[in-house]
Parts: C-alpha cells; structure tokens; sequence
C-alpha cells in the first residue's frame, strides 16, 4: 500500500475552519464562547480541491482531537458537536457546507457519505445511541442529515414526537449503522482509519474496529466519471461546544487484491508511524 499525505494546508477550508499553530485544522473556532451561547449554529468545513477515486478499494487515516476551549476534557458526550469525514460530489464541490450544530457540518450536502465521530447526543428526533459514538449516514444523492432512522417516511426515531425537518419525505433510514459508545472525546489524540472495499465500510478507532457498514459508492453516489468525489471534514457548533481539531490526513490507494487482513495490518503500521511522529514532534 502506497500512503498519499495530505497537507491540511492545501484543503479548502470553509465556515468557521481555519489553520492554527502546528498546521493544526480547527474545524470549530470555540475560543470566543460567545459565539456558541446562541443565534445561527456555527459550521466548518474543508475539502480536497481536486476529486480523489472512491469507487476502488483506498483506505484514510487522520488524526483527530476534541477538548473545551480551554484545552480540558471533556468524555461526557456534552461536547458539541463532533466531526465527520465526508465523501462528496455535491454541485458547491470545494465549496460546500452543511447546518452546525447537531448537523455536524454536513447537514444539506447532497451526494455524500458521512463518517460521523458524534460527540453529543441529541434528541429523540436524532436517535443518538449515545454521547459519543460512530455512525455512517448517507441518502444517496440526496440531502444528507445526522438523523439516523425513517419512520412513518419521517426523519425520527419516535413519530409520536414529530420531527424537526417535516418537509423532508425518507423512505429507508439514513444510517447505515452506528457503535456502542467510543469515548474519543475526551482531550487525548485519537486515530480514525476507514478501509474501503467496494460494498464494504469498515471504521477503526485507534485501531480497534468500531463499525463495518454495507456500502457501494459508485452505486451510492453520482461520481464525477463514475470514480470521483472530494474528502473533506466538516463539523458543527452551538449550546454546547468545544475545539474539533484535526492533525493529519492520508489517503492510500489499495492494490487489487486487497485484503481485509493485509489492510489492516498496514494501516496499523501507518497509524504507529503516525503516533511516533507526534511524539517526536512533542504533540
């Protein structure tokens, strides 16, 4: 396998995202608190400004940090809102951004796939297992949302409560599948790998398997000449907040034949050279 870094440097950033000391992408800027305490929810974004092969076997790695402004912890999943890695091909491209808040940044984009690292459990409407948890949301090349069930063709998990987007008309849940609870949010470092086989999604956290997901993305999305689509990460903000930071990020080709096995063995290695190189670099 052949590791394709990525310089955060390079990626479009959108909305509240931003470079800060170390090369370090701040998806949520939380350092005024007063911008979180009320009106518009806040979101961040940033993209791949050129379109990556999603249809073949690849796998990402990145690294990724959720603390309070403060730099303390949090692991109570009251932080908001999480990060997502999204694969898109939507028409804003590079340029696109969803709702904050329990949105997580992505909420609206059309054509996409969410890998979610929630951080805070919402509401009924939603249908969060917990306050911190992987989900894979997706409804094709339409809007994407964070809810993750459709019942009675509404998005919510009660249709006795309602919903909070009644306009919106689903036929199948949006979440391919999601975790127990994960506690990534809680100050330290944590890697997420995803390894994609074309019909399968597995996500690691910190190497450990954390959700495996049924998905075909060039059946799923409409991809530029059938194979490309941006990367990016998005993330939102509201009440409840903290800095959703990201450290590194690769993309890596897989050779025919990949193999769950072979894989993993070298994205664990990735992921070790990675955490030495923090180390070295004194994060």
């Amino acid at each position: 396998m052949r590791a394709n870094p990525i310089n955060l440097s390079t990626l479009q950033l959108v909305g509240t995202a931003q470079l800060v000391s170390g090369n370090v992408l701040r998806l949520t800027d939380t350092t005024d608190p007063t911008l979180n305490s009320g009106g518009p929810a806040l979101a961040g974004a940033a993209w791949t400004t050129t379109r990556f092969d999603v249809a073949d076997p690849f796998s990402i790695s990145f690294d990724f940090q959720m603390s309070d402004f403060k730099g303390n912890i949090d692991n109570d999943g009251s932080g908001g809102d999480g990060i997502a890695f999204v694969i898109q091909n939507s028409d804003a491209g590079s340029n696109a951004l969803g709702v904050g808040s329990g949105g997580i940044g992505f909420l609206g984009i059309k054509d996409s796939v969410a890998v979610m690292l929630d951080a805070y459990k919402n509401n009924f409407y939603y249908g969060d297992p917990s306050g911190h948890y992987v989900g894979v949301n997706t409804r094709g090349t339409e809007a994407n949302y964070p809810h993750h069930f459709c019942r009675d063709n509404k998005l919510t998990s009660d249709p006795s409560q309602g919903t909070d987007v009644p306009d919106v008309f689903c036929t199948s849940d949006p979440s391919l599948g999601l975790s127990g609870p994960i506690a990534f949010d809680d100050g330290k470092v944590h890697t997420a790998s995803l390894l994609y086989n074309p019909g399968t999604l597995n996500v690691y956290v910190d190497s450990m398997l954390a959700l495996s997901v049924a998905l075909n993305l060039a059946d799923t999305l409409s991809l530029a000449n059938g194979t490309g689509a941006y990367l990016g990460f998005t993330s939102g903000t509201r009440g409840s907040y903290q800095n959703n930071d990201v450290l590194d990020f690769a993309y890596t080709p897989v050779p025919e034949p990949a193999t769950g096995a072979a894989c993993f063995v070298a994205l664990s290695i990735l992921a070790a050279i990675a955490s030495k190189r923090k180390k070295m670099e004194g994060r």
